[in-house]
């Protein structure tokens, strides 16, 4: 089995790196952690564990951010009218 030195990059080189994911996500784009491995092995010329990924984006702190559950057309009043009319089905 042949073992390959791990390029190891230098805090200033991972920000570099991570600076367009940034700008991405500054503009509203979804960026995710598989984007950005698939991106970090080009980077580097080799594959690398998940768990890099997630080291990586930690110390830069980066975190978890998920948009809230609604649809972007509903309609708040329609949902009001909807339940002080319908039917609750606790009821008999």
């Amino acid at each position: 089995m042949l073992a390959h030195k791990a390029k190891v990059i230098s805090p200033d080189e991972e920000t570099a790196f991570l600076a367009p994911f940034l700008e991405r996500a500054a503009q509203g784009d979804i960026v995710t952690a598989k984007l950005i491995h698939h991106a970090f092995e080009q980077h580097i010329g080799h594959i690398v564990d998940d768990s890099t990924i997630y080291r990586l984006l930690q110390r830069h702190q980066w975190r978890k951010v998920m948009p809230r559950s609604y649809h972007p057309e509903a309609d708040p009043e329609a949902q009001a009218t909807f339940k002080k009319t319908s039917l609750r089905s606790s009821r008999t």
